[in-house]
C-alpha cells in the first residue's frame, strides 16, 4: 500500500489466470468496509495458466470453486488488515532496467491452407506460430523499495512482457516463471513481497528452444502433418526445457538488479485514475457483461503504470505512447490482466487479419461476434486518456 499527501493506492497481485468477477466483487466489498474507495484498489493477476479458475464468465477455461474463491477473499482481507495495523515507512524507489531474451511474438502470417478447430478451413491465416520478426518488448523493469531509515529492502515490483504459459507439467498448480523469479530474488533480498506486473503480452509467449534430442521418424512425420494442416506450430517441450529457460530468465533478471539503478527517488505525489468503456463500443455481438477498465497510477513524474482489464497485444504500448506522451524522463509500465479480465484486445491492424487474438479466443471468454476495426482504437485510447485526466484531477483535489 502506498500513501502520500492525502492519496493512497492499494496494489494487490494474485498468482491467477485472472482475478475474475466473483473474486473482484468479494475483495472490493471487503475493502470498502475498511474505508477504501474503489478507485484506490488495483487488482492484478500474473496470468499464470497453472492456477485455479475464479471467473464463471470463463467457465470454458475452468469452473471456479466457490469455496476457494471465498477463502481467497478472506485471506486478502486478513492481509490488508495486517498492513493497516503496521506503522507507515518512508521509502526510496530504486528502478533497474535491462534487456532479456526470453520472449517471442506468436502471430505469424501463414500463406498456405490450414484446418483448425477454432477457425475451420482457411486458404491463408494468422497462425499461432513463432514469429521472430514480430514486435515484442524485451525490456525488464525492477522497482525496489527500501526503508529510508535502515536502507533495507522491504518490497519489490517487477515487470516483463511475456505470457506465463509454459510451465511443465501443464496440469500442475504453478506460479510459472513469476514464481521462479520470486524465489531467485528472495534469496538475495529476503522474504519480501515480490509483485509481478504482466505486460501487454496478448501476442507474446515464452521463447523456449528445446534441447537437441533424437527424433524418431514417426514423430517427424507427425510434425510435418501438423505443419501442413495447422501451420508452423511451436515445438513440443519437456519439463527440462522449461526448467532451463525459467532458470535463465530468473538469473538474468537477478543480474539486472545488480547493475546501477536507472532511477532513484523518494515519491512525494501519488496519482490514480480509473475509467471504463462498454465492450459494445468496439465489439458487435454477444460479449461478457463487463466493461473494459483502465487504471493509471503515477508516482511523481518519474513512474507511471497503465493497467487494462484485457489481454492487450504488445502494439498497444506504442498506440498509448502516441496518444498520451509520457513526461520527459518518466518510466512507463504497461500492465494487462487488471481486475475482471474481459478477453483479448487486438489493434485496428490486427482485426482484419484474424487469428486467435481476434477470433479464436472468443468462445473461451463468452464472446460471439466481431471487433469493429474503426472503433477499437478511438474507444480504447479515449478511455486511457480519461484515466490519465482523472489521475491528474484527483491529485489537484487532494492538494
Amino acid at each position: 500500500m502506498f500513501e502520500g499527501r492525502g492519496r493512497r493506492i492499494l496494489l494487490l497481485s494474485f498468482d491467477l489466470l485472472q482475478v475474475g468477477s466473483e473474486l473482484q466483487d468479494l475483495v472490493v466489498g471487503n475493502l470498502e468496509k475498511r474505508g477504501f474507495g474503489r478507485n484506490e484498489i488495483v487488482l492484478q493477476a500474473t496470468h499464470t495458466h497453472g492456477a485455479p479458475a475464479t471467473d464463471k464468465a470463463c467457465a470454458a477455461l475452468g469452473v471456479p470453486d466457490e469455496r476457494y474463491v471465498a477463502e481467497l477473499g478472506d485471506a486478502v482481507d486478513d492481509l490488508v488488515r495486517e498492513v493497516q495495523e503496521q506503522d507507515p515507512t518512508e521509502v526510496v524507489f530504486e528502478i533497474f532496467e535491462g534487456q532479456l531474451r526470453h520472449s517471442i511474438n506468436r502471430r505469424r502470417y501463414w500463406p498456405f491452407p490450414t484446418i483448425g478447430r477454432m477457425h475451420g478451413f482457411n486458404l491463408t491465416s494468422i497462425a499461432f506460430s513463432p514469429n521472430p520478426k514480430g514486435p515484442k518488448n524485451e525490456l525488464a523493469t525492477v522497482l525496489l523499495l527500501r526503508d529510508v531509515r535502515s536502507d533495507q529492502p522491504i518490497a519489490l515490483l517487477w515487470h516483463y512482457t511475456c505470457h506465463p504459459t509454459a510451465a511443465i507439467p501443464t496440469n500442475a498448480i504453478s506460479a510459472d516463471f513469476p514464481g521462479k523469479v520470486r524465489e531467485r530474488l528472495r534469496r538475495r533480498y529476503g522474504p519480501i513481497p515480490c509483485v509481478f506486473l504482466t505486460g501487454f503480452c496478448g501476442n507474446i509467449r515464452p521463447h523456449i528452444v528445446p534441447a537437441p534430442r533424437p527424433v524418431p521418424l514417426r514423430e517427424r512425420l507427425q510434425r510435418l502433418v501438423r505443419i501442413v494442416f495447422f501451420g508452423n506450430l511451436f515445438p513440443s517441450l519437456s519439463a527440462g526445457d522449461w526448467q532451463r529457460w525459467s532458470d535463465s530468465l530468473a538469473s538474468e533478471l537477478d543480474a539486472i538488479t545488480q547493475q546501477p539503478a536507472a532511477k532513484n527517488f523518494s515519491p512525494q505525489e501519488l496519482r490514480i485514475g480509473s475509467t471504463s468503456v462498454p465492450l459494445s463500443s468496439f465489439f458487435h455481438g454477444t460479449a461478457p457483461q463487463k466493461p473494459l477498465c483502465v487504471q493509471v497510477l503515477g508516482f511523481d513524474d518519474a513512474l507511471e503504470i497503465v493497467a487494462i482489464s484485457a489481454e492487450p497485444s504488445v502494439e498497444w504500448e506504442s498506440e498509448i505512447g502516441q496518444a498520451v506522451p509520457k513526461p520527459p524522463g518518466c518510466i512507463r509500465l504497461h500492465a494487462g490482466y487488471l481486475g475482471s479480465l474481459c478477453g483479448y484486445l487486438p489493434t485496428k491492424a490486427q482485426v482484419p487479419e484474424g487469428g486467435y487474438e481476434v477470433e479464436g479466443f472468443q468462445s473461451l471468454f463468452g464472446f460471439a461476434g466481431h471487433f469493429d476495426a474503426g472503433q477499437v482504437g478511438p474507444a480504447v485510447l479515449s478511455c486511457v486518456k480519461r484515466a490519465f485526466e482523472a489521475a491528474r484531477n484527483g491529485l489537484r483535489r487532494a492538494e
